[in-house]
C-alpha cells in the first residue's frame, strides 16, 4: 500500500502551476507583438517607397511631356504668356489647370478619384524654368509627402 500512495504523490508533482503558465504566455504574447509590430513597419516602409517611386516615374513622365510640347508646334501652351501659373499636362499634349481633375492621377497615370492619388502640378518659374510637383496622401505618417523637381527647357 505504502508503494501506490508515492507513485499518486510522483504523479501529482509533474504538472505546471498557473503562475507558470501565465509567466509563459505573457512571454509568448511579447514576442508575438514585437513581430507584429516590426513586420507592420516594414510593410509601411515598403509601401511607402513603392509610392516614392511611383511618384517619381509620373513626375518624370510630366518632364518628357513638357520637352515634347517645348520642340512641337504647341510650345505657346507652355511658354505662352496665357499659361496657366500651375498646370499639367494630360495625355503628353494638353495643358490643364491644376485644379482640374486632370491633375489627380493613379500610379499608372490616369486620372482618378480613389485613393492613393497623386496631384501634379507644374509652375513656370524665371522664364524657361519649370518645377514639377508631386503630392500624395503619405503612409508613414499623418498629413502629405511631396517630390519635386525642377527642369530648364529652352525653346526652339
Amino acid at each position: 500500500m505504502l508503494n501506490i500512495r508515492s507513485k499518486l504523490r510522483s504523479l501529482g508533482d509533474g504538472g505546471d502551476t498557473i503562475v507558470e503558465v501565465l509567466i509563459s504566455i505573457a512571454v509568448i504574447s511579447m514576442i508575438l507583438g514585437g513581430a507584429y509590430v516590426t513586420t507592420n513597419k516594414s510593410l509601411k516602409g515598403s509601401r511607402a517607397a513603392q509610392e516614392r517611386s511611383d511618384a517619381l516615374k509620373l513626375v518624370e513622365s510630366q518632364v518628357e511631356s513638357l520637352k515634347s510640347i517645348a520642340v512641337g508646334t504647341n510650345a505657346d501652351s507652355i511658354f505662352g504668356s496665357g499659361t496657366p501659373a500651375k498646370f499639367c499636362v494630360v495625355n503628353n499634349t494638353t495643358v490643364v489647370v491644376s485644379t482640374n481633375a486632370g491633375c489627380k492621377v493613379a500610379a499608372d497615370g490616369t486620372a482618378t478619384t480613389n485613393e492613393p492619388a497623386y496631384n501634379i502640378s507644374i509652375a513656370r518659374t524665371n522664364g524657361n524654368t519649370f518645377t514639377v510637383t508631386n503630392t500624395w496622401a503619405a503612409i508613414e505618417k499623418n498629413g502629405n509627402d511631396q517630390l519635386q523637381m525642377t527642369y530648364r527647357i529652352y525653346e526652339q
